[in-house]
């Protein structure tokens, strides 16, 4: 006993102070673990605590996705025609009022249909009818016009030669002077030709003088001149644009456009005068050979001569009109 007690206490302490073995150790955690394993079993509330808190620290650790990449995930990776198969699948039976509603539906559609078509049908087959009608009415109108202009120039001929054969010579000649001095024959010979155009738009724009577009187009006011003109100076006929001009002849002017006896005229205007072999010089000469100068300079009216043999058509005779002598009666005595 007294050994036991009498041991040196250094010793003791050192003991105290040494580390356990490793064997030691790793028992001692074994023993601690059988502990706590034995202490959760005993006690379910706390291994489910104990489960739950190990579960979520595992899902923590995993790599969290949106809602909008799982989204476009499953998008990507199915299809949607199982989708579509599973709700054609599920198909909803149809009642007797459904049914019934649809097939009416049905009805008025293809009624709505079928007179829409018909009603189509009669408006084209009614147009072309009238088209048709119309295109032959218009058709045999020509029909008509060229048969009696043929018929008039029949007549015509034959009322010449008649008038013919009924005039001695001498009348003949008479009356073929009087016919071209009419403008009743078409005429032949050296003709003066002179060309009238209007200024062009372009030249019309760069010219700050001019003012309005009506100054610078053509008047019926020179071509009045210009015939006046070739009438002075010898001109035995005279035709605007094909028109054969005569005693009772006009030259007027409706809005913009020059009407010669009553026809409306395109431009440019050609003015034909038969004469003799100087009538070109005579006008040059004259002062409707100076107006026509003016107008080109002030107004850019632009206008040549030339000369060449030409045929001027005849005129159109109109029913002749006679004058007749009446009683002025007493109020016209002054």
């Amino acid at each position: 006993m007294a050994d036991e007690h009498s041991e040196d206490p250094r010793a003791r302490a050192e003991g105290c102070d040494r580390e356990p073995p490793i064997s030691e150790r790793r028992a001692a955690l074994a023993a601690s673990d059988t502990r706590r394993s034995h202490s959760r079993r005993s006690d379910p509330a706390r291994a489910r605590r104990f489960a739950e808190r190990r579960i979520s620290s595992r899902e923590s650790d995993r790599p969290r996705t949106s809602f909008s990449e799982s989204l476009l995930e499953s998008l990507w990776n199915r299809t949607p025609e199982p989708d579509y198969e599973i709700a054609a699948s599920k198909k909803v039976p149809r009642t007797t009022g459904s049914r019934m509603m649809f097939g009416a539906v049905a009805v008025v559609l293809g009624l709505t249909f079928t007179v829409a078509v018909v009603q189509l049908t009669r408006t084209e087959d009614g147009e072309r009818g009238t088209a048709d009608f119309l295109a032959g009415q218009i058709e045999s109108r020509q029909q008509d016009n060229e048969r009696l202009a043929s018929d008039i120039e029949e007549r015509t001929a034959a009322l010449a030669s008649a008038q013919r054969s009924a005039l001695t010579e001498e009348q003949s000649r008479e009356l073929d002077a009087l016919a071209r001095t009419a403008g009743a024959e078409e005429l032949t010979g050296p003709g003066t030709i002179i060309t009238l155009r209007d200024q062009d738009r372009a030249e019309a724009e760069d010219d700050p003088r001019q003012t309005t577009a009506a100054e610078n187009r053509v008047q019926d006011i020179d071509l009045q001149i210009v015939v006046n003109g070739l009438n002075a100076v010898g001109a035995q006929g005279i035709a605007i644009n094909g028109h054969r001009l005569t005693s009772a002849s006009a030259i007027r002017s409706a809005g913009s456009a020059i009407l010669v006896n009553f026809d409306p005229l395109e431009p440019p205007y050609e003015v034909v005068a038969i004469g003799d072999e100087e009538l070109g010089d005579r006008f040059l000469a004259a002062p409707a050979a100076d107006y026509l100068t003016t107008i080109r300079t002030e107004y850019g009216i632009g206008s040549q001569i030339s000369r060449e043999e030409r045929t001027l058509p005849a005129a159109e005779v109109s029913a002749p009109r006679f004058a007749e002598r009446t009683d002025p009666g007493p109020e016209a005595i002054l």
